[in-house]
């Protein structure tokens, strides 16, 4: 999250200074599109101001945001890098019409445009809501089901094995998933190139793990604890 954030922040500091009135019809979005008309309606030099002091403010604020949020929770450290840039731009799109003199039309694509971000940011945001919280674990007479974002339902005859670990594999990629905060859920590629599946809460450990004929499941959660879950599990594979 932490080389995420700098990335981004490194980016939004140098657009601050690479955008110029010279080079804004090739690089800035909406106004290359425009025509010569409409350019000469659109106060460049102001709005290339605005533009600059916006992404300068966003870097420095978007850093320190997450270093300090990170200290506290994760999860909303997460939350703020994903969502204060979407929220930001809708700002940005707002304020730039302040520079355009020209036809409705144009600044009726603005609004346009601002609502479509708004739908995305609210689409995130359930995501997110959806993705943060603990997985759950449900045994049926015929199944094991994780039920959450990436969940799974397991056969129980497929079940093999299932111990409590202290210890993850090393991960050095997610193959399909979500990982953020304290929340890792999906397919993830090991150092020595398994793949195994997460359904974790960093916050909580150890792990209960959990073989199948095909896949490597690590599970953990607030809500109960792994000894607790193992025990189920003898009982039920018992049956």
């Amino acid at each position: 999250m932490l080389i995420a954030t700098l990335i981004f922040s490194t980016i939004s500091f140098l657009l601050a200074f690479v955008v110029t009135p010279g080079n804004a019809r090739y690089l800035l979005s909406g106004y290359n599109m425009m025509s010569e008309a409409d350019r000469a309606k659109f106060d460049i030099e102001a709005y290339l101001k605005f533009f600059s002091r916006f992404h300068i403010f966003l870097a420095i604020s978007l850093i320190t945001g997450v270093l300090v949020l990170n200290v506290f929770s994760p999860n909303w450290a997460t939350v703020f890098l994903i969502m204060y840039p979407l929220l930001s731009y809708g700002y940005m799109m707002a304020m730039g019409n302040r520079f355009y003199t020209g036809t409705s039309g144009q600044r009726a694509g603005t609004y346009v445009g601002m609502a479509i971000l708004l739908v995305v940011s609210v689409g995130v945001g359930f995501m997110l809501f959806s993705e943060m919280r603990d997985s759950q674990i449900f045994l049926t007479d015929n199944a094991l089901e994780i039920r959450g974002a990436s969940g799974m339902k397991i056969p129980r005859k497929e079940v093999t094995f299932f111990t409590i670990t202290d210890s993850l594999p090393s991960i050095s990629s997610r193959a399909n998933g979500f990982s953020g905060g304290n929340f890792s859920k999906g397919s993830f590629k090991t150092d020595d190139g398994r793949v195994v599946k997460l359904y974790i809460n960093k916050k909580s450990h150890p792990y209960l793990l959990i073989k199948t004929n095909e896949d490597e499941i690590y599970f953990s959660s607030d809500e109960i604890s792994a000894l607790a879950l193992l025990n189920q599990l003898k009982s039920w594979k018992s049956l």
